[in-house]
């Protein structure tokens, strides 16, 4: 057997959730931050963290697994951050402006140039560890996203990294395969579970 690499890590868990039937919309998840059977239970275990409570302006990522976590950003009266795809633009939404589609096309639409500092990220994961270890489609979106936003001062200090998976992407310790610009998360959210990592 060879040395794991995170593209092998990546192939194991996007054939696990296609073979159990777990992946969801989008189909098939391989290539992508996968949407899956029970995402709306994990999105709503964002209700129950005291730093999602306290945070004005959350930022997501642009990941469909995370569509109802954006909605839940802007019911519970907060600003949403995004970036748009391949990160052509970072904007935001603010909950006053009526009830908002949080597909990617009509936030690029609405949205309007991030200015409110960013209390909170939310980052899809093909995987993860129970360190907070965190797995990307491979891209580099997410460290690059959050890298943009503490260059231009639009991340408050200590802000937590949250992550949605389900539970069969957390994986055993990802710490060998980590560089210096991988960003780690301060939580996972699962179908079953909140892990407060590190």
């Amino acid at each position: 057997m060879g040395l794991r690499t995170k593209e092998s890590v990546r192939q194991a868990v996007w054939s696990y959730l296609e073979e159990a039937h777990i992946a969801d919309f989008p189909r098939p998840c391989f290539g992508r931050i996968p949407n899956f059977a029970g995402s709306r239970e994990a999105c709503e275990r964002l209700l129950t963290l005291e730093d999602f409570k306290r945070a004005r302006c959350v930022f997501s990522a642009p990941d469909y697994v995370l569509k109802k976590a954006r909605d839940l950003v802007l019911k519970e009266g907060k600003t949403l951050a995004f970036a748009t795809p391949h990160m052509r633009a970072f904007l935001e939404i603010e909950p006053h402006q009526g009830k908002v589609s949080t597909t990617i096309r009509n936030m690029a639409r609405l949205g309007r140039p991030l200015k409110t500092p960013v209390e909170l990220i939310l980052q899809g994961s093909v995987a993860v560890d129970r360190k907070g270890n965190r797995l990307g489609k491979g891209k580099g979106y997410g460290d690059k996203e959050v890298d943009w936003l503490k260059r231009h001062s639009l991340l408050a200090p200590g802000a937590p990294v949250v992550t949605i998976v389900h539970s069969s992407q957390i994986v055993e310790d990802l710490s060998n395969l980590m560089g210096k610009d991988d960003v780690p998360v301060d939580y996972i959210l699962t179908e079953k579970e909140i892990i407060k990592c590190r």
